[in-house]
């Protein structure tokens, strides 16, 4: 992902930088590093992003329970 998508993805969601980082638990000068600096953000960030952006299930421990009950029912 560029900078610049990250930038907008967090903009359309009237999401500030600030707001990210206390979210996820990393100070204002590591989200202002990461937010001017192309690429410097931790690779699970990044993932976490699209995965949201592609309405993706992130939450892997619920799917498998969720499919342990159905399972569990049939």
């Amino acid at each position: 992902m560029k900078l610049n998508e990250i930038r907008q993805y967090f903009s359309d969601k009237g999401i500030s930088q600030r707001e990210v980082g206390r979210f996820i638990g990393v100070d204002d000068r590591t989200i202002r590093r990461w937010f001017s600096e192309e690429g410097s953000w931790p690779k699970l960030f990044e993932l976490a992003i699209e995965a949201d952006m592609f309405d993706v299930d992130h939450r892997p421990m619920e799917r498998i329970k969720n499919r342990l009950k159905i399972r569990g029912n049939a």
